[in-house]
């Protein structure tokens, strides 16, 4: 397994997150939000089986190996 984080302002790329769960918990990862910072900014943790990046299931987000 691995985990990888971002961190997310903007309410659509969170929306994003939240509707790729299902797949991602299927798939065997789970997903972690921390709540939001005093300024909005949310930290999102994915921890994936070796075999995903979160590009498989969230392309474009700025997703790092942590």
């Amino acid at each position: 397994m691995k985990t990888y984080e971002a961190i997310l302002a903007h309410h659509t790329s969170i929306a994003r997150v939240a509707a790729a769960r299902p797949a991602i918990e299927r798939a065997g990862g789970s997903v972690k939000l921390a709540p939001p910072t005093h300024n909005g900014m949310v930290l999102v943790m994915l921890t994936l089986p070796d075999r995903y990046t979160p590009e498989d299931f969230l392309p474009g987000l700025p997703f790092y190996l942590v």
